[in-house]
């Protein structure tokens, strides 16, 4: 690829169709997992798989550009060819908009799913607000790039947009967007009360939107080329494939955090070592819906191991700080199962401890003060986590 905006049409082809596959595959992984496995389906999935029509549709758009001439010099094509290039480029350009869109708000409302936390909810309906009104200025500035809209295409007299500066204005919203959604959630996984090494992994996991802000900053160069040249079909192929690849890694990145389930029913044995043994190797899985008052993360982590069955718990009162871990040690062969919301999993992995760790917040509030307070009554607000008993 030469420097600027220029790329063979083939690598345009390619590289576009390519990517798209990856982010069809993680969304049907991840509508499988959360409607066959986890049975936990949500408006954040109906948005991801909006993303990734939209997304299908820009690589059509991509594809047809290449048809009709994008990677060769506009003065080699035919009139037909130039024109049906410059409606297709039209079309990807709002479509783009359309596809991130619903890519960031998938993420987002992940995230409201998962933390119920009161400041972290109104940030992240603020954060909503202005993608969607950043995405229908995107998408009018770019439907109505010239006005008549044919004269984008046809070269008819008409009246057009500054393409620089609204398309560097646009990106320039559109990198923010992606830092501020890569970034809000670190805080609350931060305070979340579990060992630091699962806490900085939730971090990263979480923190993986960085990468399509990386993609927006390297789509820069190519975006200007393609803002100032006289020779779209020439200088357009780098923006394409920047775009595209934008576009598809925020699904990718959307899909990961969820497929946890999928991956334990399919390769059960991922983590399993040569002599049979289960590496102690920790699998997170976030799931909501979040209640209100009510935030919980799930850790897990299995090994196998002979032995005899042990069972810690405790009680903890709804709506306090608490930590609780229920550790069951069962014989090699055996099954164990794990309840999340107070549903048996129904991937529940055999032969091995099971590590679970809830973490509720509210409030920071003294819950030995509290119990001492209301004395005996204070049992009808406990929740049983697990009795303790040994043999």
């Amino acid at each position: 690829m030469a420097a600027g905006g220029h790329a063979p049409g083939d690598a345009v082809t390619g590289v576009t169709i390519a990517f798209t596959i990856l982010a069809f595959l993680a969304t049907f992984a991840r509508i499988y997992t959360r409607t066959r496995i986890v049975h936990n389906a949500g408006l954040d999935d109906l948005f991801n798989s909006i993303a990734l029509a939209l997304t299908i549709v820009l690589t059509a758009t991509m594809c047809m550009q290449v048809k009709y001439g994008m990677g060769r010099h506009a003065d080699t094509l035919t009139e037909h060819e130039n024109k049906y290039s410059l409606i297709w480029f039209w079309a990807s350009v709002w479509i783009y908009y359309l596809a991130l869109c619903f890519a960031k708000l998938s993420i987002i409302l992940q995230y409201l799913r998962i933390f119920p936390n009161r400041r972290f909810r109104r940030a992240c309906f603020a954060l909503i607000a202005i993608i969607v009104g950043w995405t229908m200025w995107a998408f009018l500035s770019a439907l109505f790039a010239c006005w008549p809209i044919h004269s984008f295409w046809d070269g008819s007299e008409g009246t057009c947009l500054n393409r620089l500066a609204v398309w560097f204005s646009n990106a320039a919203v559109n990198i923010a967007t992606d830092l501020a959604t890569a970034i809000i959630p670190l805080p609350v996984l931060k305070s979340l009360n579990i060992p630091k090494k699962q806490r900085y992994i939730l971090m990263a996991v979480f923190g993986l939107g960085g990468v399509v802000c990386i993609i927006s900053v390297l789509r820069l160069s190519a975006l200007y080329a393609i803002s100032v040249s006289s020779d779209v079909s020439w200088d357009n192929p780098l923006a394409a494939i920047w775009s595209s690849t934008e576009v598809n890694v925020g699904i990718l990145c959307s899909c990961l955090p969820t497929l946890k389930g999928c991956v334990t029913r399919f390769f059960p044995h991922l983590f399993t070592s040569s002599n049979g043994s289960r590496r102690v190797t920790p699998v997170f899985e976030l799931s909501g819906p979040a209640t209100r008052g009510k935030c919980q993360a799930h850790i897990s982590a299995n090994r196998s191991q002979t032995g005899k069955e042990k069972q810690i718990g405790r009680f903890s009162r709804l709506g306090k700080k608490f930590s609780t871990s229920d550790i069951k040690e069962m014989e090699e062969g055996s099954q164990s199962s794990s309840s999340s919301h107070g549903r048996t999993s129904p991937n529940a992995l055999t032969s091995g401890i099971h590590v679970t760790t809830i973490v509720e917040q509210e409030e920071e509030r003294d819950m030995d003060e509290e119990i001492g307070r209301q004395g005996s009554e204070s049992i009808k607000g406990l929740v049983p986590v697990e009795p303790y008993h040994s043999t």
